[in-house]
């Protein structure tokens, strides 16, 4: 054991420092300020209390899969509070680093140093570490995506030879998922397209249809067996397979927006066009307002808290707005300055590894991971679709937050990209190559900076990790003032012109 640890010092540094950002989280970030509190804990409270779904319409929250608040429902009704469930999902975020840690030694063997930059992001990535402490099916869901990633591979290599118990694996691994967050459909989707291609492109398709059927029969069944009912639920609740909140609680903000045409809810320039303003305040509203930008915002919701919900800092509510302090402001935009970097490497490198994946191996099939890097491309086309057809910024549908059930694929390039350059062993590649760490440190100083905890006045503390039991009148009373939620935003502003 201690020959093993003396091996991977970086990677256990790394791991630890994640573990700490998110022990921090559990002991000093109030859980009941994160993204959408006011909706997930009315959403637990009626399970707690009713022992049933909620209403569609009920929240935001009540649209989501409900496997995340069937878990903390049992939990609030034996009395624990908003910081116990802070800390479960502190835990989920260490366990999903784990997972993450394991899916890069078996399917990244080519380079540790590709390993060690990837790990090393994924554990001080400010929205992943942000996430890890809210009350959120965010975090649940991560950590399933992360297993999910972890399994493709193989068991789409075992669909070749006709094993059925590796796809019937990655089917629970999947249905889980879904049943969490319904992102994961895009991993399910992205499984599929990358099976379908491998028996197209074989020299006989029917014969490679011959050997997968059975795997690919029996994961599907699993799949529908564990999702089925819910799926079923929303086709006789709102006539849709996968509804959002905005056809939900948020429908009288999308009303307006559907009766513009979906390509004209945005102006072109939205879609490539930049904004300088991230790199010094990169906080709401920058990049957002009259002229919406999609990829500046995309970076500073991933690499700073870009709506200010006091990852940072401290941070007590101060009326009218969140506090940020000056530090943190600099420091945040430090860290976009580095998260830019990191994502240009990391989308250069998707087109270098699907290129090299695309070819067939040794064996005469394509490599397994493909898959991997559909998801990833999935999940980028879903939310350029999503910020399109609900365009009401002023609700934050754009987020890096929801880029982060593919985060291991997205870290495991950007190392890959990093590595690539190292290994040329020349200084025009190397310069890059030490910048692309140095934008890691920069993402780093802002997370400890922003999680290192503090003391006094202005200083988080964490939420109750004890509640006492809630009566169903309180309970009716805080879903009901969730309901006036909508109404706050009902001018519904930023209408594209």
């Amino acid at each position: 054991m201690r020959r093993w640890a003396r091996a991977h010092v970086p990677e256990l540094v790394a791991l630890g420092v994640g573990v700490l950002l998110r022990l921090s989280n559990a002991l000093t970030y109030d859980a009941r300020i994160g993204y959408d509190f006011s909706a997930h804990w009315p959403t637990i409270m009626y399970v707690a209390t009713h022992h049933a779904l909620p209403p569609f319409a009920l929240n935001t929250a009540a649209a989501h899969p409900p496997l995340y608040y069937l878990i903390a429902a049992p939990l609030v009704a034996l009395g624990f509070g908003a910081g116990a469930l802070g800390w479960l999902a502190a835990l989920w975020g260490i366990a999903r680093l784990v997972v993450t840690w394991v899916a890069l030694e078996r399917w990244l063997p080519e380079s540790r140093l590709a390993r060690q930059v990837a790990l090393a992001t994924a554990a001080v990535l400010p929205v992943a570490a942000h996430l890890d402490g809210m009350i959120t099916n965010e975090a649940l869901g991560m950590l399933f995506a992360a297993i999910v990633m972890l399994l493709v591979p193989s068991a789409i290599v075992a669909t070749r030879s006709g094993r059925v118990a590796p796809m019937i694996g990655l089917a629970v691994a999947c249905g889980l998922a879904v049943l969490t967050k319904l992102t994961a459909l895009i991993v399910v989707l992205s499984v599929a397209i990358a099976i379908a291609l491998e028996i197209a492109r074989a020299p006989s398709w029917t014969r490679a249809l011959r050997v997968r059927w059975r795997p690919l029969l029996s994961g599907a069944l699993v799949l529908v067996a564990i999702t089925g009912l819910y799926f079923r639920r929303n086709i006789a609740l709102t006539g849709q397979l996968a509804p959002t909140g905005w056809e939900g609680a948020l429908k009288v903000n999308q009303a307006p927006y559907e009766k513009i045409p979906y390509f004209d809810r945005r102006p072109t320039r939205f879609y490539y066009a930049w904004d300088l303003g991230i790199y010094s305040h990169p906080l709401y509203p920058t990049g957002l307002g009259a002229n919406p930008r999609f990829f500046p915002v995309l970076i500073a919701t991933t690499f700073n808290d870009y709506y200010s919900f006091s990852f940072s800092g401290g941070g007590k509510y101060r009326a009218p707005r969140r506090y940020v302090s000056d530090a943190g402001v600099r420091l945040g935009a430090l860290s976009v300055m580095g998260g830019t970097l990191i994502a240009l490497i990391t989308v250069i490198a998707w087109f270098g590894a699907a290129r090299a994946l695309w070819r067939r191996r040794d064996d005469g099939e394509p490599d397994p991971r493909f898959a991997l890097l559909l998801a990833a491309l999935g999940a980028f086309l879903a939310l350029v679709h999503f910020v399109t057809k609900y365009p009401n910024d002023t609700l934050g549908p754009l987020k890096g937050a929801y880029l982060q059930f593919v985060a291991p694929v997205l870290c495991a390039l950007f190392g890959v990209g990093v590595a690539w350059m190292w290994r040329r062993a020349r200084w025009r590649w190397r310069v890059p190559a030490l910048a692309a760490m140095g934008a890691i440190a920069l993402v780093a100083a802002y997370s400890i900076h922003a999680r290192f905890p503090r003391f006094g006045p202005d200083a988080n503390t964490a939420a109750p990790f004890f509640n006492e039991p809630r009566s169903p009148q309180r309970v009716d009373s805080a879903t009901s003032r969730h309901r006036s939620f909508a109404a706050m935003y009902r001018s519904v502003p930023n209408l594209p012109r």
